[in-house]
């Protein structure tokens, strides 16, 4: 199914609500994330990262 002009739209006013959070890491350190994600049953790398933000911030406050 073709991505219409309508749905390209809603996207970006979706998108423009979200802010990005983006940061590089080196492979090493990438699959040593990736394995304690997994070990701890989590499907994606995404939760994982906001799981641990949301615990530190836990801790901070």
């Amino acid at each position: 199914m073709p991505y219409s002009e309508k749905q390209k739209e809603y996207t970006i006013k979706y998108l423009g609500k979200l802010k990005e959070i983006r940061f590089r890491v080196r492979p090493e350190e990438f699959e040593e994330y990736q394995k304690a994600a997994e070990k701890a049953g989590y499907s994606s790398m995404r939760k994982f990262y906001l799981d641990a933000i949301q615990e530190k911030l836990d801790r901070i406050n």
